[in-house]
């Protein structure tokens, strides 16, 4: 089974968890409501006074020396700037200063004669004493270590000035220049004069430090002036000493650049175009040779294809060939016509050699043409260059030095222009910052907002509230709804059982544990009838008639549960046999008030025959066999064969047979004893036992296909937070059988299954 299967989102769920923890909702309402109320009542009013001024973008425009005094407003960073100037330390003290506030209650009160105050301050003097102890001994070690000193001096009013800046409020107005100054204190007529001595020494300070910017810049301009007439001097002597040594007159100018510039770039394409005649000569001579010494084809040198005598040449060895040719046909080889034609074809041969190689010399004595050409070509380029870097040279240094004379003079000019201009401003007392409106006294406090903080003491008392509820609800991790028996564990849920308050007053004779005999109208013996009505149409088939009752934990009420439904199963006419078979702590025998001297365990030892363990009640069909003494293997005897042929018989003699087992996850007794039921009845305590247990017990009956007939919520509380969960299963009945008030009207369902109805048909008894 899927353990975190989605569940549907029912709004009825939150309400249930609300409705259960709604104490803790409550409690934490009313804690942090009335804590607020009580703190907002006590609370001293705070009085806040507001001045408005003005922070201009630009300073009024009176001469040119904006660069000197004038700051820069075009972004956010100014106005973010003068806020904290605002907020500064040295505003705070020049205020204190004038309005000697050192000296006002308002921050130093007059301590108050009563108990509490006293209590208050002894202990805020003994603090100060131990923190100047402290401190001494601190002091103490810088003097034994001067090397660890710091730099930092606390100034002995430290404090004061940062309480003093935490009441300072700030506020610009947006898409405007102007800002709100506004000071908190108790007095409202003090908090007025504060703000308005405030924004006059901000006004003050902002003056007194443009009028400093002025003069620091009329100081550091005579020095610079004085730097930079110095500078002029040795400048221009460099200058007139390098014209005297090239003896350079005008200077060098724009034309003489070009000129140069035009000789070189005539000089370099007159070297590109050489050398390129020289290559191609180099190549038409070295291509001619190598034909030539391979004895190749002529007719692929140019040269050689287009001479006229060796073409005419060719012409004649052509006329020759076709005559030799003829001759061959009519005489033979020796035939003196023959020979002479040959002979002449070998003088034409030999001179047209002759004309290759004057075409060859031709081509050679061009390329060496070319090389000289380019060769000179290239000396000539280089003396250009050598020539051009040398005026080059000379015409850089000549500009450097010219700049530097003329650099050194015009800044020369521009200091004393500003020096003027900055001496004529010095005496001026221009600021961009006004007063709009000065601060009046306020009459309505700002603190405590009383409504507004009753309000959101409720918001968030029930929000915490309903937080903390379902908090807790998610730490709780126990079975406590039907929804959880059918979501984690996926076996049917056969009903629940309320908690029950023994009578420890009862009569003599009565069982107090045995409610449904007892008090047969109460709601736990209702609950048990309809554990008994749930069992009998558990299975489709048959009713079950061997029922083992078992938990995943102890002390779940599987004893008591188990006793109560043999007993309304006896009620109903059905022979029973309830038998003990928890070997580990027996408890059936002090419910029924009968020893256990003798019992299963006897039976299983085979010490003891089945009829002298068998115990009658005081009910007619209900039957009892105790656990008898407990033995040392109790698992062993439990899964013995004895023990099956032992159900097989008492099957034969009983309507049902109740079995009552040790809890599930603490032995294996119950799962031995799961094979010889028909099936098996979970215990689960409500709000009590762990899922997990339940869980793992569950999955160990599994693991031995035991049939899970459904589980029991036991000790459900009907009267506190029950009703939600459970009022939809029981029709709840005073002692009296009267109706009580308020409770929901019985549906069909519950009129099919919680009364007590006639027994269903069952086989005939045996015995």
């Amino acid at each position: 089974m899927e353990e975190n299967r989605e569940k549907q989102i029912d709004l009825r769920d939150y309400l249930g968890v609300i409705m259960k923890r709604r104490w803790t909702i409550i409690t934490c309402f009313a804690i942090l409501v009335v804590a607020v109320a009580i703190a907002t009542i006590t609370t001293t009013p705070i009085y806040r006074a507001t001045i408005k001024v003005i922070i201009e973008k630009e300073n009024p425009n009176v001469v040119s020396i904006q660069e000197v005094m004038s700051v820069d407003a075009s972004g956010t960073d100014y106005y973010q700037t003068q806020y904290k100037i605002i907020e500064s330390r040295s505003i705070a003290r020049e205020v204190i200063k004038r309005l000697n506030l050192d000296q006002s209650e308002e921050f130093f009160p007059k301590p108050e004669d009563d108990f509490f105050s006293n209590i208050k301050r002894s202990i805020s003097e003994t603090v100060v004493s131990w923190k100047e102890a402290a401190l001494s001994i601190f002091e103490q070690e810088k003097e034994l270590n001067p090397g660890d000193e710091s730099d930092q001096v606390v100034e002995p009013d430290s404090s004061f000035v940062s309480a003093f800046i935490a009441k300072i409020n700030v506020e610009p107005i947006r898409n405007t220049r102007l800002v709100n100054i506004g000071f908190d204190a108790k007095d409202p007529v003090l908090a007025a004069r504060i703000a308005n001595t405030l924004a006059e020494a901000y006004i003050d300070q902002n003056l007194n430090t443009k009028l400093a910017a002025v003069q620091d810049a009329v100081s550091w301009l005579d020095r610079r002036i004085q730097e930079e007439r110095k500078k002029v001097e040795a400048a221009q002597l460099r200058f007139q000493k390098y014209k005297e040594q090239y003896g350079i007159i005008t200077g060098f100018s724009s034309d003489t650049e070009k000129i140069t510039a035009q000789k070189l770039a005539e000089l370099n394409s007159q070297v590109i175009a050489a050398e390129a005649r020289r290559v191609e000569a180099e190549t038409r001579y070295k291509q001619t040779k190598r034909i030539l010494k391979s004895k190749g084809s002529l007719d692929s040198i140019p040269e050689i294809l287009n001479n006229e005598l060796i073409r005419t040449i060719k012409e004649s060895e052509v006329e020759l060939l076709r005559t030799l040719s003829e001759l061959s046909k009519k005489y033979g080889k020796n035939h003196p016509q023959i020979i002479a034609v040959k002979a002449e074809l070998a003088t034409l041969e030999k001179r047209k050699r002759g004309e290759v190689q004057k075409v060859v010399d031709s081509l050679k004595n061009e390329y060496e043409v070319a090389l000289a050409r380019e060769k000179s070509l290239r000396d000539s380029l280089a003396r250009q260059k050598q020539e051009s870097l040398e005026l080059n040279k000379k015409a850089i240094e000549f500009g450097v030095l010219s700049r530097e004379a003329a650099s050194a003079k015009q800044m020369y000019d521009l200091l004393v222009k500003r020096f003027k201009e900055t001496s004529i401003t010095e005496d001026m007392k221009t600021g961009n910052i006004r007063i709009v409106d000065r601060a009046e006294i306020p009459e309505i406090p700002i603190k405590p907002r009383k409504k507004l903080n009753i309000l959101l003491a409720v918001i968030v008392g029930l929000t915490m509230g309903t937080g903390l509820a379902f908090f807790f609800e998610y730490l709780d991790n126990t079975v406590k709804t039907p929804d959880d028996i059918k979501r984690y564990f996926g076996i049917p849920y056969l009903g629940p059982v309320p908690a029950i308050e023994h009578d420890r007053g009862a009569k003599d004779g009565e069982i107090p544990e045995l409610v449904a005999v007892e008090t047969p109208k109460s709601t736990a013996s209702e609950a048990y009838r309809g554990l008994r009505t749930s069992l009998l149409f558990s299975s489709a088939e048959a009713p079950p008639q061997v029922i083992l009752i078992t938990s995943a934990g102890p002390k779940e009420g599987k004893t008591l549960t188990c006793t109560n439904l043999a007993a309304t199963m006896a009620q109903a006419g059905s022979k029973v046999l309830l038998v003990d078979c928890d070997m580990r702590r027996p408890r059936i025998h002090d419910i029924m008030k009968i020893g256990r001297d003798v019992g299963i365990s006897n039976i299983l030892a085979g010490t003891t025959g089945g009829d002298q363990v068998l115990f009658k009640t005081r009910m007619a069909n209900l039957h009892v066999i105790p656990c008898g003494p407990i033995p040392p293997n109790p698992s062993e005897l439990l899964g013995s064969n004895r023990m099956v042929q032992l159900v097989k018989t008492f099957r034969e003699r009983y309507d049902k047979i109740v079995i009552d087992s040790p809890p599930i996850t603490a032995v294996t007794d119950a799962t031995v004893l799961a094979r010889v039921a028909d099936g098996v009845v979970v215990i689960i305590r409500s709000g009590d036992t762990s899922r997990d247990i339940v869980r793992n017990g569950v999955e160990q009956l599994r693991g031995v296909n035991a049939t899970i007939l459904g589980a029991v919520l036991n000790g459900v509380n009907m009267g506190k937070d029950g009703y939600y969960y459970y009022q939809y299963y029981y029709y709840y009945y005073g002692e009296d059988g009267d109706k009580k008030k308020g409770q929901p009207k019985k549906t069909i369902f519950q009129e099919l299954c919680l009364n007590d109805r006639p027994p269903l048909p069952h086989p005939p008894r045996h015995g």
